[in-house]
């Protein structure tokens, strides 16, 4: 086994599903709100980042193993 299937077998699959939708979140923001909150638009984008954010944070704490189990 090679050195990156060593650390690749360790890693948390939710973590790291977490990771990418958070930074999705906040990549994509204002084409988020635009689509899926039609009546708000673009006053929506700084929540969704707010919110991928913070999905970002508990999945590095995943990663991390500071949330153990996952």
């Amino acid at each position: 086994m090679t050195y990156w299937q060593g650390v690749l077998s360790r890693l948390s699959i939710p973590g790291v599903l977490l990771l990418v939708l958070g930074g999705v979140m906040c990549f994509a923001a204002p084409w988020l709100s635009r689509r899926v909150f039609k009546r708000w638009g673009e006053r929506a984008a700084t929540p969704i980042k707010v919110i991928g954010l913070v999905i970002v944070i508990l999945s590095t704490l995943i990663l991390l193993d500071f949330i153990p189990n996952l």
